[in-house]
């Protein structure tokens, strides 16, 4: 019996290796403006993993807080390691979460193109390239019309929060913090120990965010006091 048990775990130990290894890998991005508290880049992550992670095999998740004008950086090291991982597929909700600069877009799409990388952008189930991995023209097109919308978007979102900031100046309000609420550096210290712990742990920037869920401009007065 127990020779049987040892059998049969033996067998599902293959059979699940045979599987994985005959799975195309993919690589997810989950991305977000700002933090947890106002935006939640896990929630993307989780609706990619429920429809994505049966179907590829799944070798890294980037979920990262950054805005999609400022992130050439993080998609380059997405990039890179998708080329040198052999990675099939990389997968983002919609077209915006790689990035809101229709250049940086672009030149993201011809990176892929060149390293026959299929980006699927999940909301209109878009794939950049055909089955036999041929470009897929109408669907490139597409996306760099849909580019064109998520940067004219973001400009329209900053004209709508500029002006609603003027009107509130004009009728009386004032910006930025209340008078007596600044924090001296030690306070701002002690309020933020998690991040003290990652920096002198030599953890990224980025990792910071992720692991305390605060953002990057947090992350970095932080760090220029230690």
């Amino acid at each position: 019996m127990i020779c049987f048990d040892i059998l049969f775990v033996y067998t599902i130990f293959v059979y699940t290796n045979i599987l994985l290894s005959a799975m195309e890998k993919a690589i997810i991005i989950s991305r977000c403006s700002t933090n947890e508290t106002k935006q939640d880049a896990n929630r993307q992550q989780q609706e990619l993993l429920s429809t994505y992670g049966q179907q590829y095999e799944i070798v890294k998740e980037f979920t990262y807080y950054k805005s999609g004008t400022k992130n050439d950086e993080v998609n380059s090291e997405i990039l890179n390691y998708a080329i040198k991982s052999g990675t099939n597929h990389i997968i983002a909700l919609e077209i915006s979460r790689i990035s809101r600069k229709i250049s940086s877009f672009a030149l993201f799409l011809e990176r892929c193109n060149e390293n026959n990388i299929n980006i699927i952008i999940d909301n209109f189930k878009l794939h950049t390239l055909l089955p036999n991995g041929d470009k897929n023209s109408m669907v490139q097109t597409m996306l760099s019309i849909a580019s064109t919308f998520a940067s004219m978007e973001l400009s329209l979102i900053q004209e709508r929060l500029n002006s609603g900031r003027a009107k509130y100046i004009r009728d009386g309000g004032v910006l930025g913090r209340k008078k007596g609420t600044t924090k001296n550096d030690s306070t701002l210290l002690s309020d933020h120990a998690d991040i003290v712990k990652f920096i002198r742990q030599g953890q990224s920037v980025r990792n910071i965010m992720k692991l305390t869920r605060k953002s990057s401009g947090t992350v970095m007065k932080v760090k220029k006091l230690i």
